[in-house]
């Protein structure tokens, strides 16, 4: 079972939850006519969506033709910054590391929403928006009629695994002495896994073994959160947010062979992490001057232990195994202002500082099974590692209609960061580096939108990969780099998007960027490897996202759904200096949907296609292939009136997709002789999703 990979656990949670596509069923939606917006916008109105009977402002955006909503909460990005999420509440975005856009408007009931307008990122005022973006505006007073609650409630069952019956989330908004409170209990809980035969070759391509293997991958995730806003007499803004999560994973795989000369063989692998994060921020806005000036402070930590152990039964050869544990403490500490104003002649300036404070403690052990039955530990390297990371960061952006049809917004910034590891190869680092962007929005026509940018983008690193670590399941392990450097992409965008009036919308966009220093496995040693950073590299993409409405057609409430992605990533390899394509890059992605709102009843009924392709992960000495056999699909009823209550029963897996492992180690580099490959088939079955949502 030396297949088991923690890509492999992520990969397979990736195949069995629930694909995009089922997130984007949606009827026919027509913009009101009534109240023009500015800046172009298309406006909906709680009337648009009428015939979804929606429950929530996700519902709605939702159902928004040729819209999908980016999201991310900026988790992994350098500090707060620029926008990065296509969503923004009452004309502001979500300054928030720990929520998305999606669990934000899940919390907001539908009846609060006064309207949603789409319009192009680059004619607001708000740095790093591009292309499509949906301001979601609530009706004013409408929380002081008291408190409602929004209910999500997600359940399935999957053969030969646990029932995962507690995913869901419960949130209540209302008003206490002027104050909006949001109070919210989420947990993404998860119960998959899959099973089946994996076949081991030697280097001639001879067949040694074939076991029979069953993997599990759970977790609870638990989290508490409260979001105070207000607004003074005076229009100030405040807003505070707090949260605490707790986090059980445990992922667990078993595996029986039986080889030509060795006899029987038992493998058991099982990874166990106990985590525990919380985190608290706000920001306050005032006016200043000519313009308004908000001040956001952010604060976040994170205890994740985890104990990864590898045991192997021989009935000739005895008992031997090895464990790996390792305790993170991380930390974050942000402080940001920005002021913004506009001039008398229609131009939007703001500044923007930010200043930032990271942190990664490391304890590590690495032991092997002794004839007892204890662990004896063994020096690797990295016992221990501190990563350290002060940054600061300035920026100017400028924004203004250059005609009546077009509109620009420049976004200017340097950051300087002071990096310091004391792992291997530990030393402190300074460096400035300008960034920025140029967005322009052109409406080409009544019905046709052109946007471009270019931008200058400096990436944040893992942390972990200052630190050493040992793949105990797979026989292979990473040294620690104390030299990385953030990678930085320069990259341009071509984007069209078409209204299609009556028959819904589509876009497709060309990308190009040259990335400089993008990280990948390398060699640090004759004998050894891990993550590094690459020559200059290549990346491509072309995407589309449209949305066919079926009523012309006569098949009135029904639409289609699509997002399709191509990409190349490609690179100079650190071993052959030939021309490869980036480790686990992503190389296309199909996501289409049918969904049907049957006129006159509360009932609708829809399906999924969702295939999704990455480029295998390349090491030193291993090549590693994971892949889905198939696609996925689903199919799904709904009724929007249960008791108040949308209830939605999908089937799903309906191809009987499955997930395939291949490896090829070997002896030394992967340019020299093979030592053994192994092939993994295994499958999850089709298995029925509950979704129930509603308020009270």
């Amino acid at each position: 079972m030396r297949g088991f990979s923690g890509a492999s656990a992520s990969a397979v949670a990736l195949a069995l939850a629930s694909p995009a596509a089922l997130a984007q069923e949606v009827g026919a939606v027509a913009p009101s006519a009534t109240d023009a917006p500015t800046n172009g916008a298309q406006r909906y109105t709680p009337g648009d969506f009428a015939s979804f009977s929606p429950r929530t402002a996700l519902d709605m955006v939702e159902k928004v033709p040729g819209f999908l909503i980016v999201t991310g909460t900026n988790g992994g990005a350098r500090g707060l910054g620029a926008a990065t999420e296509n969503v923004l509440i009452n004309g502001e975005r979500i300054a928030n590391k720990s929520t998305d856009a999606r669990s934000a408007l899940q919390r907001i009931a539908a009846t609060q929403v006064a309207y949603v307008d789409i319009v192009d990122g680059a004619s607001l005022n708000v740095p790093g928006l591009t292309g499509q973006v949906a301001n979601v505006v609530l009706v004013a007073g409408t929380a002081q009629a008291g408190f409602t609650t929004t209910i999500r409630w997600q359940p399935d069952w999957r053969p030969r695994l646990d029932d995962n019956w507690l995913n869901g989330e419960v949130s209540t908004t209302g008003t206490i002495g002027g104050t909006n409170v949001t109070l919210s209990l989420k947990n993404e809980a998860n119960r998959n896994g899959h099973w089946g035969p994996e076949q081991r070759f030697d280097g001639n391509g001879v067949r040694q073994s074939t076991r029979d293997e069953l993997a599990s991958y759970s977790g609870d995730r638990p989290r508490l959160a409260l979001a105070l806003a207000r607004t003074t007499a005076g229009g100030d803004k405040w807003n505070f947010n707090m949260g605490g999560q707790l986090q059980k994973l445990v992922d667990a795989a078993s595996s029986i062979a039986v080889g030509p000369t060795n006899g029987a063989l038992r493998e058991t692998f099982k990874s166990v992490e106990d985590e525990h994060n919380f985190d608290v921020g706000g920001d306050y806005e005032f006016g200043l001057g000519k313009g308004r000036l908000k001040l956001i402070g952010l604060y976040r930590f994170e205890h994740s232990p985890n104990v990864d152990t590898f045991i192997v039964d021989r009935a000739i050869g005895g008992r031997s195994g090895e464990r790996f544990t390792q305790t993170a403490d991380e930390g974050e500490s942000i402080l940001r202002s920005e002021y913004g104003w506009r001039t008398a002649g229609g131009t939007d300036w703001q500044v923007a500082l930010e200043g930032a404070y990271n942190t990664l403690d490391v304890d590590a052990e690495f032991a092997t099974l002794q004839p007892d039955g204890s662990f004896l530990p063994v020096i690797f390297g990295g016992e221990k590692t501190r990563v350290e990371e002060k940054r600061g960061e300035a920026s100017l952006t400028w924004g203004r209609a250059l005609a009546p049809n077009l509109t620009a917004q420049i976004n200017l910034g340097a950051e300087y960061s002071a990096l310091s590891s004391s792992g291997p190869d530990g030393l402190t680092r300074r460096f400035v580096r300008p960034k920025g962007k140029l967005a322009l929005a052109w409406k080409v026509g009544p019905r046709t939108t052109i946007n471009y940018q270019l931008q200058r983008r400096v990436d944040q690193l893992n942390f972990f990969d200052f630190a050493s670590s040992v793949d105990v399941a797979n026989g292979q392990g990473n040294g620690g780099n104390g030299l990385l450097v953030p990678p930085v992409v320069n990259r341009t965008e071509l984007e069209f998007v078409q209204d299609l009036s009556a028959w819904g919308n589509a876009s497709v966009a060309f990308a190009y960027a040259y990335a400089q220093d993008l990280v990948d496995q390398i060699p640090l040693s004759p004998t050894t490897e891990g993550r590094g950073n690459l020559p200059g590299a290549h990346l491509y993409r072309i995407s589309s996202k449209a949305t066919l409405l079926l009523d012309r057609l006569g098949w009135k409430g029904a639409r289609i759904n699509s997002d399709l992605t191509w990409r190349r990533n490609r690179v100079r390899d650190p071993l052959t200096g030939s021309w490869r394509d980036q480790s686990e890059g992503q190389e296309y992605l199909v996501d289409v949907s049918l969904r049907h709102d049957i006129p006159g009843s509360q009932l609708a009924w829809g399906a999924s296609y969702f295939d999704e392709h990455f480029s295998p992960n390349v090491r030193l000495n291993a090549i590693e292939n994971e892949y889905n056999d198939g696609a996925f699909v689903a199919a799904f009823v709904e009724h929007k009136d249960v008791a108040g209550f949308t209830v939605r029963l999908t089937y799903r897996n309906l191809a009987g997709q499955k997930n395939r492992f291949d490896r090829t180690v070997f002896v030394d580099r992967r340019n020299g002789p093979i030592a053994f490959s192994e092939s993994r088939r295994r499958e999850f079955g089709r298995y029925f999703q509950l979704t129930v949502t509603g308020t009270l």
